[in-house]
């Protein structure tokens, strides 16, 4: 038998358990080509080849399937599937026999679930395959088609996508917002009430007064009385459940706001977890869970913190998308201590933030399973010369979840209207006078939108259906790579190459980031997975929104790369120059302008000692 996969770290692991032969692709090993469009814009039927690094795979991989019955093993996902048929096609001739084995957790049981289930390759769902042409062909006739075209317009390298400019308009978007909002004054008018010692605040009912005049008038009418009635008093106990088992994107936006990882960064080490068969597959919109590991929780969290933390019955949680119930939430593949965590990941030869990341996903799958956090919640209702004011506390009385996993907001952008929520009550009856200590009034302003964090972002993108959970760690690195946006303290702000391309499209092609069209984009694909729609239905119609454009002599074979676009626009923005025109156009023309600007020998050689004719080259005077 041989089993190949996509990860050397993961076969390494999996020959280790299994001690059968397993091969790495090292992701996919052949692509579309980076010099041309490589797509028949009749047919749109790809060209691919076979990436320079890897040209000899298909020959390592043919040898060591020779009578042999073969696992095709990459990823539970188009991009994995993909792949798979990719080698596929390479070993069907020579293979005894071919089949599909999803892996989901990398260990003896999961392995072995694995192998009972393969299928024979034949049999399994080609509209994963599709959907994935339909992807990648369909944003290469954007990257191909209108990247060149706003390149021209805008006098400079740009790079236009089907999924990252929309992601990009969010951000200039909300950053326009925050700079067209104008801020204003508001009130908020408190009375300070202390009963035997405890003093507590009560919140106007009317909330927010535009004009400091109406608060004023209310505590004219109020300041002279000693007491507040408290006319109403409603206590209840209230609960607070646990949230499921990550999906990828809670995962993102979780360890973005709590370990400030980047998406790219938590997914790399989400990765290597993986490969290393501490968790399951990272890449999901599933919170389920399996039955036998939450037995495991129960009996674990049964011993060492008593039946109190239990549920009478596991928790069941609902996945967004049904379809996905079919897989699982993000789990760890073992039941041990929080205390084991450190070890287990030394062992692995992984690093601190590793430890970082899976504690969080130990601790949030533990919670999933964990009796709910229970309040005493109470609302006071007080009456002051006719005036009504509300107080408002709670109190835990039982931590239940919290114990394990503490909850906490991942985006705290308003705050201090609702703190007094938060505040511990002192016991009062209906009827009873409590004494007025003074009264409070707050001069505030009103705030703008908050800017996305990545991980927010990241939110955005799923709530609007814009891409996939594996693409999102791709896309937000890509337009940060692009000098589209970046992040600030936290913060993810545009900038002006980015704001230009928006405009440029908003007014040119508004339907690449057109968020409604995005979605049925991605529904459509999941159609084609389905079985119910086409590869080529698909780009068809994105190729219908271009016109039928055809490339630019870029695209078509002697234009640069998208590689050397973006280095050559790099160095035009740290050398404040512009790429001209005809030079765009030619991948020669281009290089000689790189090495202009770099010096042929020298990579490193500062802008100020490009010779006087580089330097006319690129955009500028002789100095």
């Amino acid at each position: 038998m041989l089993i190949i996969v996509e990860s050397p770290t993961k076969a390494k692991k999996i020959q280790s358990i299994l001690n059968v032969k397993t091969m790495s692709t090292v992701g996919h090993f052949k692509d579309l080509p980076e010099a041309q469009i490589g797509v028949d814009l009749a047919t749109y039927e790809p060209t691919f080849v076979y990436h320079e690094k890897k040209a000899n795979l298909p020959k390592e991989l043919r040898a060591a399937a020779k009578g042999k019955t073969v696992m095709l093993a990459g990823d539970p996902d188009r991009e994995g599937y993909a792949i798979s048929c990719h080698i596929y096609e390479e070993v069907k001739s020579v293979a005894r026999e071919c089949l599909r084995m999803e892996i989901y957790e990398v260990t003896e049981k999961g392995l072995k679930e694995s192998l009972a289930k393969a299928v024979p390759f034949e049999k399994t769902n080609t509209g994963l395959y599709n959907a994935f042409l339909g992807r990648r062909i369909g944003d290469r006739l954007v990257g191909y088609i209108l990247s060149p075209i706003a390149s021209k317009s805008l006098r400079s390298s740009y790079s236009v996508g089907r999924v990252q400019s929309p992601a990009v308009r969010l951000v200039v978007d909300r950053e326009r917002e925050i700079r067209a909002f104008t801020s204003a004054l508001y009130w908020m008018l408190d009375i300070q009430l202390d009963k035997d010692g405890t003093t507590f605040l009560a919140r106007h009912v009317n909330g927010k007064f535009a004009q400091e005049s109406d608060a004023q008038a209310i505590i004219a009418a109020i300041k002279e009385q000693t007491h507040a009635l408290a006319e109403k008093v409603e206590k209840k106990e209230v609960k607070q459940s646990p949230k499921p088992p990550f999906t990828t994107v809670d995962l993102q936006a979780a360890a973005a706001a709590r370990l400030k990882f980047t998406p790219e960064q938590t997914m790399k080490l989400a990765q290597a977890l993986f490969d290393h068969g501490t968790i399951t597959y990272h890449r999901t919109d599933s919170v389920r869970m399996d039955e036998a590991f939450i037995t495991e929780i129960r009996e674990f969290l049964g011993k060492s913190l008593g039946s109190d933390y239990l549920p009478v019955q596991p928790n069941q949680h609902k996945s967004k998308n049904s379809q996905a119930e079919a897989h699982e939430g993000i789990r760890p593949t073992h039941m041990h201590s929080v205390a084991d965590i450190p070890a287990i990941i030394r062992i692995e030869g992984l690093t601190s933030d590793h430890v970082r990341l899976y504690e969080m996903i130990f601790k949030r799958a533990v919670a999933s399973q964990m009796a709910s956090a229970r309040y005493d919640s109470t609302v006071m209702i007080f009456d002051v010369a006719g005036e009504r004011f509300k107080a408002a506390g709670r109190v835990l009385i039982f931590d239940g979840f919290l114990k394990v996993y503490a909850e906490v907001d991942e985006e705290k952008e308003k705050k201090g209207e609702e703190d007094n929520k938060l505040q511990l009550l002192p016991p009062v009856e209906v009827g009873e006078l409590v004494p007025k200590v003074q009264e409070v009034l707050e001069e505030k302003k009103s705030k703008p939108p908050g800017r996305f964090t990545l991980g927010s972002l990241v939110k955005e993108l799923e709530r609007l259906d814009i891409g996939r959970p594996s693409t999102y760690a791709a896309i937000t690195k890509n337009i940060t790579d692009r000098g589209y946006i970046k992040e600030e303290k936290g913060r993810v702000i545009p900038m002006p190459p980015g704001e230009t391309l928006i405009d440029y499209l908003r007014e040119n092609h508004a339907w690449v980031i057109d968020y409604e069209l995005t979605k049925k984009m991605e529904n459509f694909l999941d159609l084609v997975v389905e079985n119910k729609e086409t590869w080529q239905r698909f780009c068809k119609g994105v190729h219908n929104k271009m016109g039928f454009s055809i490339p630019t002599v870029r695209a078509a074979g002697g234009g640069p790369s998208e590689g050397q676009l973006k280095y050559a626009n790099d160095l035009a923005q740290k050398n404040s120059l512009i790429i001209p025109e005809e030079t765009i156009k030619s991948g020669k023309a281009l290089s000689l302008w790189i090495e202009g600007i770099v010096g042929k020998k020298d990579q490193k050689a500062p802008a100020s000692k490009v010779v006087p004719k580089a330097r006319a080259i690129a955009g500028k005077k002789p100095e």
